[in-house]
């Protein structure tokens, strides 16, 4: 194994870690800004042990783990829109999804980048078009206000986990 595919591979341990640790606090997130909901978000914890389960075979599987991370995550993405509705922004998660599908990856490996992206796009087009006109607003109690509150929380959590991709896999390739 190369050092640009082992940096890579932890930084895919690393971040895969961070969303373990972050999905028992999320339903208290939910609960201290939103303060209805808390069943709901709980379920967003189930998708935890495939997590865990990359970062802890990062090192051993490297590619598998490269992989499976942007498409669990995509997943956890279209569970959670049909849990919380469009409405609640979880739709924006796959931004970092696409960012750790191109960051993940090193030059000599861009059909592994183009096929997770175009297999990431597609995912989110049909979510897009398809989670709002069946699911409506999820299944979630929330009010309009609630909801709004929410979305920011998402908005927040994207753009925090997205800027960790971007720290966290700067210096991985070739040239760093």
């Amino acid at each position: 194994m190369t050092a640009e595919v082992e940096a890579k591979a932890a930084a895919t341990a690393s971040v895969a870690w961070l969303v373990v640790a972050n999905k028992p606090i999320y339903p208290l997130y939910v609960w201290w800004f939103v303060g209805s909901g808390t069943a709901v978000a709980w379920a967003t914890a189930l998708s935890a042990p495939l997590f865990l389960a990359i970062a802890l075979s990062a090192a051993r599987r490297p590619l598998a783990a490269r992989v499976a991370l942007p498409l669990v995550g995509a997943a956890d993405t279209v569970f959670a829109t049909v849990l919380f509705g469009p409405a609640s922004g979880t739709e924006l998660f796959f931004v970092p999804c696409l960012l750790l599908a191109i960051a993940a990856f090193s030059a000599h490996e861009g059909r592994w980048a183009r096929r997770l992206v175009a297999v990431l796009f597609v995912t989110f087009v049909i979510a897009h078009a398809t989670i709002g006109a069946t699911i409506g607003s999820g299944f979630a109690p929330w009010t309009a206000v609630e909801t709004a509150h929410l979305r920011e929380i998402n908005v927040f959590a994207v753009a925090s986990l997205s800027a960790f991709v971007g720290w966290r896999f700067s210096g991985t390739g070739r040239d760093a």
